[in-house]
């Protein structure tokens, strides 16, 4: 980096300086604490881990981008690492009195700026860069001086030797190297700094210190060892199996994994989807540029191969010259988010190369999926495990592409019933989202199942505004052939069996799909108030003869689920939901916020015998067991006592809704509007209280019994222990075994 230096200085008065940084560095650079040392030390630097850096820099002041150049270096640093540094150095550098006289002979006349300085601050800023503004403000390009002194200072032969770090591990080589260039440019700083403005204080002196120094570390070569203690570091904390997922970038159809940039056009003649390369492997993509999704795992030994969602599945050997490949395109490399399973532990997760960093045989199985697809969602896989060279390996070949590739006459495939529903795949709804489909129903008469309050039409985007902090569910309405359809953005409410029986009576047919980011699905469908399926979306999971005999010769595990659910809760339904429809739900740009329904409540399953199906469990554990041997009207009162303790413990004990609905044991209009209101963002302080009184309503005594007093004692708090007590004392003892004897 260029400096622009306020004085030349003499050949002698450099000799001089040289002279007093060469006494004071190595006792300065012993007083860096090693972590943000080494932390410094490595700017510019990759991770051991083969990653970046992309660390939290320090707040910058106002104005900032026009200040000078050490402003902008100590800006760039990591706050917490130039913070330690300050405290680590602040005693030691105010302490320091290196005179040099040669340097006060031929320094300017002019003295500092006379006159009144404004510096503007914020509450958040460092207090480094604040005393860094106000000396320059003070004494203009007394840090231009500084940066010019210690370029010089640096390669001088009594300083130069000892700006070599040493150490026996990468970090302790990362941490000397950055101990000691900081002590250099401290004490530098000091000496420049303390003659142009005898008030400047150590705060300012080690801000431009670390301004300073920023720069030259970014272009310093690391010691020698260095790169083998990095390497040494990475092998030694790598560990299998690792699992990622990320982009790659695609150039001319391409993108590789490999060690280096790719040198040379690829021929994909053979299999249609990836080739050798001298350092990796490259794949063929069906997009000209742009990226692609990728996933990878790094493995001991290779899983089964499953065929059921890849089009294209293609094994082969290549030779790792050094290992460490990464994902690129165009030759930069684009590195992916890894995790490395650490059994019965915890999962870390980094930004890594991809493939062991050793070099040797590996094999690599690609698996390749949408590539003749018009929507653009290609996804390729990755499983690569340490194996001899050997012969490629075929698993299928299946796509448009790659018969093309390979010279081979492309196959008529029939369109699958599904496509007609793929297109929600690269749609706003891609993520997470439910549909539902409802039979002979108007839009206002679907909303007002979904306790959808119709007189609130409110912009779709301010829903999605208040997304982060508001999740409160909302949904969009739009009335099409043979009914209606409601659209959640990111939402649930109508795969809830409560607004499912809403919706289905009387006499009509629901049906509709969930999906979120984490392949969490449900499938459900109802008619005439009754559930016929409400589960995830797997054949093994839907217990339903109609559902599954609608679902027959469907692929309820292939890639399109989404796409397989809506079209079969489009043929119960008789509804249907287009790419135009979904323009033109978007295009009116209104939602409605919805009340939620009262959760389902459940009848507690019990065995032939009369016990419990899962003893030991519930809010009194083992003791809850006991609950089953009360006739149901003593169950019953249990349930609204648990119930009253919780109102008696509220802010809610004398609201006429609750005194009323604890005097009637069922819900009022008024009652049941709070409580479903207690669901919402802005209400959750008495949901627990409204949960344990909904759930005394339960026309399943035990169930009621179990689930009022669970739901009581989160709403009760800091008397939960008392509740559970007074619980307790409630029940009979069970038989059991005789106590010891007295």
């Amino acid at each position: 980096m260029k400096y622009e230096p306020t004085t030349e200085l003499p050949a002698a008065v450099i000799d001089a300086i040289a002279q007093v940084v060469a006494e004071e560095l190595g006792r300065v650079a012993q007083l860096v604490p090693p972590s943000p040392a080494a932390e410094l030390g490595r700017v510019g630097q990759p991770q051991p881990d083969g990653g970046s850096r992309r660390p939290r820099p320090l707040q910058s002041p106002p104005g900032s981008q026009q200040g000078s150049a050490a402003r902008a270096g100590l800006a760039g640093l990591p706050q917490l690492v130039a913070e330690r540094l300050l405290g680590a150095l602040e005693m030691t550098v105010a302490a320091l009195d290196p005179l040099v006289p040669q340097l006060v002979e031929v320094l300017p006349e002019a003295g500092p700026r006379s006159g009144r300085v404004a510096i503007a601050t914020v509450g958040s800023q460092s207090e480094m860069l604040f005393e860094l503004a106000r000396l320059e403000s003070v004494v203009p390009g007394a840090t231009a001086m500084v940066a010019h002194v210690v370029a010089a200072v640096a390669e001088h032969p009594a300083v130069a030797p000892q700006l070599v770090g040493t150490g026996s591990d990468e970090a302790a080589i990362a941490a000397s190297h950055g101990a000691r260039h900081l002590a250099l440019t401290a004490v530098v700083a000091t000496i420049v700094l303390r003659p142009l403005w005898p008030a400047v204080t150590a705060t300012a002196i080690i801000g431009t210190a670390l301004g300073v120094v920023a720069p030259i570390l970014r272009d310093a070569p690391m010691p020698a060892a260095y790169a083998d203690m990095v390497l040494a570091k990475r092998r030694a904390e790598y560990l299998m199996p690792r699992h990622g997922s990320g982009r790659a970038v695609v150039t001319d159809h391409v993108f590789t994994l490999a060690e280096g940039p790719l040198a040379s056009v690829p021929d994909f003649s053979e299999n249609g989807l990836v080739a050798v390369l001298p350092d990796g492997i490259a794949v063929r993509a069906a997009q000209e540029s742009g990226s692609v999704s990728v996933s990878s795992h790094v493995v001991k030994d290779p899983p089964q191969v499953d065929a059921s969602i890849w089009d294209e599945i293609v094994e082969l050997s290549w030779r790792a010259p050094a290992g460490g490949a990464a994902l690129s395109g165009a030759g930069e490399t684009n590195q992916i988010s890894q995790t490395v399973q650490i059994p019965q532990t915890v999962q870390i997760s980094q930004t890594i190369q991809i493939t062991p960093p050793w070099p040797g045989d590996y094999r690599v199985r690609v698996c390749a999926r949408g590539r003749d697809e018009e929507n653009g969602q290609e996804y390729y896989d990755f499983v690569v495990w340490h194996a001899e060279a050997a012969d490629p390996v075929v698993h299928k070949q299946s796509d448009r592409l790659g018969h093309l590739l390979r010279g081979e006459p492309v196959p008529v495939v029939p369109a699958a019933p599904d496509e007609v529903y793929r297109w929600v795949e690269s749609s706003y709804l891609s993520e997470a989202a439910t549909v539902t489909f409802v039979a002979d129903k108007t839009g206002s008469e679907v909303l007002r199942a979904f306790g959808a309050d119709e007189s609130a039409p409110t912009p779709i985007k301010q829903f999605h505004d208040r997304h982060y902090s508001n999740v409160d569910p909302w949904v969009c309405v739009l009335d099409v052939p043979g009914g209606a359809v409601a659209v959640e953005f990111n939402g649930w409410q109508g795969s809830d069996r409560p607004v499912l029986r809403a919706l289905s009576s009387p006499g009509n047919r629901a049906g509709g799909m969930f999906w979120n980011v984490n392949a969490v699905t449900r499938f459900s469908l109802a008619r005439n108030g009754d559930v016929l399926t409400n589960t995830e979306f797997y054949r093994d999971h839907i217990e339903s003869p109609e559902a599954l005999e609608l679902l027959a010769g469907l692929d309820l595990e292939g890639r399109h689920r989404k796409a397989v659910g809506l079209l079969a809760a489009s043929r119960f339904t008789g509804v249907w939901l287009s790419a135009e429809d979904l323009a033109r739900i978007e295009a009116v740009d209104i939602g409605y916020p919805i009340l939620p329904l009262l959760p389902e409540l459940y009848a507690e399953q019990r065995l032939p015998d009369g016990s419990r199906s899962w003893p030991g469990h519930g809010p009194l554990g083992a003791d809850t067991d006991r609950l089953a041997t009360l006739p149901d009207g003593e169950l019953r009162e249990f349930a609204w006592w648990a119930a009253a303790f919780a109102v008696e413990h509220s802010e809610l004990s004398g609201h006429p809704a609750v005194t009323a609905m604890l005097a009637d044991r069922a819900f009022s209009p008024e009652a049941e509007d709070l409580a479903r209101r207690s669901q919402l963002h802005d209400h959750l302080k008495h949901r627990w209280l409204w949960m344990a009184l909904h759930e005394a309503t339960n026309p399943d005594p035990l169930g009621a019994a179990i689930r009022s007093l669970d739901a009581a004692r989160y709403a009760v708090a800091g008397h939960a222990a008392e509740l559970l007590d007074q619980a307790r004392a409630r029940l009979p003892r069970l038989p059991g075994p005789p106590g010891p004897p007295r």
